[in-house]
């Protein structure tokens, strides 16, 4: 709570220093930062595998137009966790909410700050609304009614509402949506006794038109978004069935799917009116918080959303790509608005934009706020299998959702947790405890002497924890058509194997009944290449929903092109393996993920290695983000790994303190749950047993590439160089020098494709 409240108070007092006039220092900072973006962020649109499929300068071109700067980022405070929405800041003192008119306070900076940076400004509500039926028919014992809504200056702004309507005389609750009857939304509500009410603002590739385009002349002084003007339309639809005596005012519920989800947040954030919210399946700039939406995601980022969408939110938000952690205010926030009416997040935590570790997180957040208002009965975290795309179950779930929370049905609300870890309960399980106090200090970055390399492995499997005696799978010999073990069903909705031009895949089963994907370079014949091949192991990021899945095409192709073979697989508690983390620690609480994910890829370079076709003593590890910290624990404790390559792979953590801005210890121990023992060591990094320093030393001699981009909000660039200066003394005393080699482009937590020739030119010298 004090280090949240100290960074509070650094977001008042930067937001007070923006209304003086700018420095010439801090004006030159921010020239700076809108160089760095125009050049690192390519102005194209790209698909959902990454590739580029048009070519967008929209952006540019406001920038060109407005002459806006970022803000300076040196000046704002690093919020690396999800900025605290019962934090307020009064008279540049930060202090806990515990009063109503706070409350009310905080709600007023927190719209004002995503106007700024995400919506835009919406105007006022309008004064003058008139409404006119255009059609009443009579369908079944449903009436329905178009209506034409006018108002705004001249009453130039218009609106299309279509109200459907159940017999009887109501009055009745309200479903609302810009969804049109088209599409599989309504239908369920009005079966159920709702008005369903459709508003037509929304994106016109559905074939009805947006009405908010309008809005754009007839309001020029303000800037919002595309998604706040469906937004504002909602609201406007408000106004109207509030003229209803159909209408039961209370019992106003909003949803939408996908874009319609963000857009229907927004909307119940900014009107108080709208009695509860089911956003469905809008992921980035919905549930999932744009902290939670960087590169090593593999979902939208800020840089893909504003590319693909430049017209969704504000442009000041592309500023922030590679710099979520300094947005003042994040989703979380926003949901925080709608407290204590109803709340359900809603997303597929196995969708392609997905990322159920995102949503579990804004949601332990806002139910301190909902817990604040006494409203807990209210809130409810709905994250089901599968991909986008709803079923009529799911639209049965959601009207529940408004049932129970309106009191017509008493519904059990949905809490569905996929990962569901914390600190305090693994603390509970384990029975876990360190005494800190005779450990010794260490200084980072020292020279690694004496007989360091006797317990540097033992001290990395203490962080690791105490790993269960397991049995090695029967390891084949020839590439197998088949094996008995299983991926499961997800790998079908994955589309796995992946299928390239010129490569085979073969399944491979290793470890504790699990099953990876190896790819085969082929010929024109698509026979094998001849002869023993060198192997890469492909290590994913934090690619929750997908796994290895997306995006590695590119990967896959550049490797094999270059005559290896790939093994992938997914790490427990991502892709098809993605519910095996929840129990993990009831199942083995004396072990850690971290520790489970370095025997499976233990067990992968085994299965390799007894293949005839591949060449064992080339074996190699490559990966980006967690995969670059499971390829250096691996290579570390695994003297088959030939040689390791790892992209943007780690923060050295006896330097992970508070006042780094980094998400330091806690990535590992309270957020992922990685290696929950480093948890210990919060304020006291200098105790810690091993580091990375040690894990590169052990890898020595072997080749390892270390690509650490300059601009990494995980990681400090000087102190990932301490780091690795300390390690190049142990490759130089072993006469070795030149097999440890330091990258840093100047760029985000990313790995580009560029990048990734960058390393794959690397590993090819290395054969």
């Amino acid at each position: 709570m004090k280090a949240a409240a100290r960074i509070l108070t650094l977001v008042w007092l930067a937001s007070q220093a923006s209304f003086a006039e700018p420095s010439q220092a801090q004006l030159e900072r921010r020239k700076e930062a809108l160089d760095i973006l125009l050049k690192v962020l390519p102005p194209t649109r790209t698909d959902i595998t990454g590739r580029i499929s048009a070519q967008d300068r929209s952006w540019e071109d406001w920038v060109r137009r407005t002459g806006e700067l970022p803000p300076d980022f040196e000046t704002l405070p690093s919020i690396s966790a999800l900025p605290d929405p019962l934090l307020s800041v009064e008279g540049g003192k930060a202090t806990p909410i515990k009063t109503p008119e706070q409350w009310q306070r905080q709600k007023r900076w927190i719209r004002s700050q995503f106007e700024q940076w995400i919506t835009g400004r919406m105007p006022p509500a309008p004064d003058n609304l008139r409404a006119r039926i255009t059609k009443s028919v009579k369908e079944g014992d449903l009436t329905v009614e178009d209506v034409l809504l006018e108002f705004g200056p001249g009453h130039r702004a218009r609106l299309r509402v279509q109200l459907i309507i159940p017999p009887g005389r109501g009055p009745f609750p309200v479903f609302l949506t810009n969804h049109a009857r088209t599409r599989p939304w309504v239908a369920t509500a009005v079966r159920r006794g709702y008005i369903g009410a459709i508003y037509f603002a929304t994106d016109p590739v559905y074939g009805h038109g947006d009405d908010s385009d309008g809005f754009i002349e007839v309001y020029p002084e303000y800037d919002f978004s595309c998604l706040t003007r469906w937004a504002w339309a909602a609201m406007r639809a408000v106004d109207y069935l509030y003229t209803r005596p159909e209408v039961d005012r209370a019992k106003i519920g909003i949803t939408g799917h996908s874009r319609n989800g963000k857009q229907a947040l927004i909307a119940a954030a900014f009107d108080e009116r709208i009695g509860a919210a089911v956003p469905s399946c809008g992921n980035t700039g919905e549930g999932d918080p744009w902290r939670y939406t960087t590169d090593m995601f593999v979902n939208e980022s800020i840089q893909q959303i504003t590319g693909n969408f430049p017209h969704w939110f504000h442009p000041r938000l592309r500023f922030f790509t590679g710099r979520e952690h300094k947005l003042p205010v994040d989703q979380n926030s926003l949901m925080a608005l709608v407290a204590p009416r109803g709340l359900m997040l809603a997303s597929a935590f196995s969708e392609t934009q997905g990322n159920a570790f995102g949503f579990e997180q804004a949601y332990r957040s806002v139910r301190e706020v909902y817990r604040f208002h006494g409203a807990e009965n209210r809130l409810a975290l709905n994250l089901r299998p599968g991909e986008h795309a709803t079923t009529a179950e799911d639209i049965e779930r959601y009207v529940d959702f408004f049932d129970a929370v309106f009191g017509r049905r008493g519904f059990p609300l949905r809490e569905e947790w996929i990962h569901g870890y914390d600190f305090a309960t693994w603390r509970k399980l384990s029975g876990d405890s360190a005494d800190l106090s005779g450990r010794p200090r260490i200084t980072a970055g020292r020279a690694l002497t004496g007989d360091w390399r006797a317990s540097a492995a033992q001290r990395i499997r203490w962080l690791l924890g105490e790993e269960p005696a397991g049995l090695p799978f029967p390891a084949a010999t020839e590439i197998q058509k088949s094996v008995r073990t299983s991926d499961g069903w997800l790998a079908v909705l994955y589309g796995r194997p992946l299928r390239i031009a010129g490569v085979s895949s073969a399944p491979l089963a290793f470890g504790d009944d699990l099953k990876a994907d190896l790819y085969i370079p082929v010929n024109a014949e698509g026979r094998p290449l001849p002869g023993k091949r060198p192997a890469v192991v492909w290590l994913h990021p934090y690619a929750y929903p997908t796994g290895y899945s997306r995006t590695i095409r590119q990967t896959l192709e550049d490797l094999t092109r270059r005559g290896f073979l790939v093994a992938a697989f997914d790490q427990i508690g991502f892709g098809t393996r993605s519910e095996q983390a929840r129990l993990f620690y009831e199942r083995y609480p004396k072990w850690s993920l971290m520790g489970k994910m370095v025997a499976d890829t233990r067990a992968v370079v085994d299965a390799l290695a007894a293949l005839d076709t591949v060449d064992a003593s080339r074996i190699y590890l490559v990966g980006h983000a967690l995969g670059g910290k499971v390829a250096l624990f691996t290579a570390a404790l695994e003297e088959k790994v030939a040689g390791v390559a790892a992209a943007a792979g780690f923060t050295p953590f006896r330097l992970a303190t508070a006042e780094k801005g980094t998400e330091g210890l806690r990535h590992y121990s309270h957020l992922h749950g990685l290696i929950p023992r480093l948890g210990f060591f919060l304020n006291q990094e200098d105790r810690i047993p091993a580091d990375y320093e040690e894990l590169l030393g052990l890898i020595a001699p072997r080749p390892a590439y270390i690509l650490a981009p300059t601009l990494d909000r995980y990681a400090n660039a000087s102190d990932v160089r301490l780091v690795f200066d300390s390690a190049k003394r142990v490759y130089r005393a072993q006469g070795r020098e030149e097999r440890l080699v330091l990258d840093t482009p100047v760029d985000f937590n990313r790995f580009t494709l560029e990048m990734q020739d960058r390393v794959f030119d690397w590993l090819e010298r290395q054969r």
